[in-house]
């Protein structure tokens, strides 16, 4: 497996949203653009970065998410598995 690639799927069990927003909070971080500019990129606003950049968010709307992987040149892959 990649070492940036976040498995959404284990065998035990489904896990949560925070390792994928723990990913986007870093992109956000080493990216280095403020807020503001991110935001203009993915067509949300300023609070919304914010509070996905701080912690706040826990659940964004996939159309949240999806405009700020892409603005953060990054994408969500959704693989099935064969048994």
């Amino acid at each position: 497996m990649k070492t940036n690639v976040v498995p959404l799927y284990n065998k035990r069990s489904f896990t949560s949203a925070e390792k994928v927003l723990d990913e986007v909070r870093t992109q956000i971080f080493r990216d280095g653009r403020p807020y503001k500019e991110i935001a203009g990129l993915c067509g949300v606003s300023l609070s919304t970065v914010h509070n996905i950049g701080s912690g706040k968010t826990k659940w964004p709307r996939p159309t949240t998410l999806f405009p700020m992987l892409a603005a953060l040149n990054m994408e969500l892959q959704l693989v099935k598995h064969r048994k």
